[in-house]
């Protein structure tokens, strides 16, 4: 026997009890153009919508929400977009905060399709996001000094220093990127733990 899909169980819940799709969706507490789509199969009821319908129709959301297809992750890892994303971690040279903003457009874009590529993801912005607050915090730190005229550093030692972090920069990424090619793991393991 085949599964009900979630659109089927709403439709033979809300029959089961003897509502019309006007009453349920009125009880849910959701417009009832929505509930005709869910039913309809061309909508999935998510967060707030799948918890109003399912305490509308008195059954735990979970019965419902266990019906939900999470998205396909493909089963291959695309080694080309797995480097395409640690390499656009360079683009800090010519944007700013680009080696943050460019890969996670890379993320949000596949994390759910590719394999490999929810967890290379984080690693690489948080690795990013971290090397941006040590980097950009101390040139913020000099200015600041600067602009109170209490320097603790010389202020022109602050371009070598910055040039010798964004190569540092460089160097990490271009390596991590030979990792990623002969299927290392450990890969941007040092950084802070921002994105979960």
């Amino acid at each position: 026997m085949n599964k009900l899909t979630i659109s089927d169980q709403i439709r033979t819940l809300r029959k089961s009890k003897g509502l019309s799709q006007e009453n349920l969706a009125e009880n849910a507490g959701i417009n009832l153009r929505t509930l005709q789509r869910i039913e309809a199969g061309n909508a999935e009821p998510r967060g707030e919508t799948l918890r109003l319908l399912a305490r509308a129709l008195d059954v735990p959301i979970e019965s419902l929400s266990e019906l939900i297809e999470e998205p396909q992750i493909s089963e291959e890892e695309d080694l080309g977009f797995l480097k395409l994303m640690n390499l656009s971690a360079l683009s800090f040279w010519f944007i700013p905060f680009g080696n943050i903003l460019i890969p996670l457009g890379f993320w949000i874009y596949r994390k759910n399709t590719l394999k490999g590529v929810r967890e290379l993801g984080k690693r690489i912005l948080n690795f990013q996001i971290t090397w941006s607050i040590v980097t950009y915090g101390a040139a913020s730190f000099i200015i600041f000094a600067g602009f109170t005229q209490s320097f603790w550093v010389n202020p022109l030692t602050m371009l070598p220093v910055m040039l010798l972090l964004y190569f540092a920069n460089t160097i990490f990424i271009i390596n991590t990127n030979r990792k990623i090619i002969r299927g290392e793991e450990d890969v941007y393991s040092t950084s802070l733990k921002i994105i979960q």
